[in-house]
């Protein structure tokens, strides 16, 4: 115990145990979707939605990169394929991060004097390369603003 102590610093060890924290929530976070998206796979109407098969998702959060398989299921109404895990948490997969990780690197775009320098925030402040700087800018263009509501002033 004496060798261990003399050979780490705090601030190694609060790196450790922030790492294995994000990993540990990284796999709860997998485990939660999965859960959800079976709970989906045997309420969901077998009638309307077909179960094609199983997709490997992968993204970024901010816990680290979660890894899950979801369903694919095509809609006999409509013909499109769909993952309904998908649409009943508001999820667009295919940007390959969370919503949070999207929003705080567009915050750190927009409120930042560089795409870069938000991607270097984010590295530094979630302990790895979270998303590019061009991955930021793609972001910020596929974001559609909404203007606040107008409050009068009297």
């Amino acid at each position: 115990m004496k060798d261990t102590i003399s050979t780490i610093t705090m601030k190694e060890l609060e790196q450790i145990t922030y790492r294995a924290l994000q990993e540990s929530f990284s796999e709860v976070m997998s485990q939660t979707l999965q859960e959800l998206d079976e709970t989906i796979a045997t309420t969901r109407d077998k009638k309307r939605f077909y179960l094609k098969d199983k997709r490997t998702l992968k993204f970024e959060s901010v816990f680290g990169q979660v890894e899950l398989k979801r369903n694919y299921y095509q809609d006999r109404e409509t013909g499109n394929y769909v993952f309904l895990l998908d649409q009943y948490l508001a999820f667009d997969g295919t940007k390959g991060m969370s919503p949070v990780v999207q929003d705080l690197a567009i915050e750190l775009a927009v409120t930042g004097v560089s795409y870069r320098q938000a991607s270097r925030a984010m590295e530094k402040l979630l302990g790895y390369p979270v998303i590019s700087h061009e991955g930021i800018r793609q972001q910020l263009l596929n974001t559609e603003v909404v203007p606040e509501k107008s409050v009068p002033l009297v």
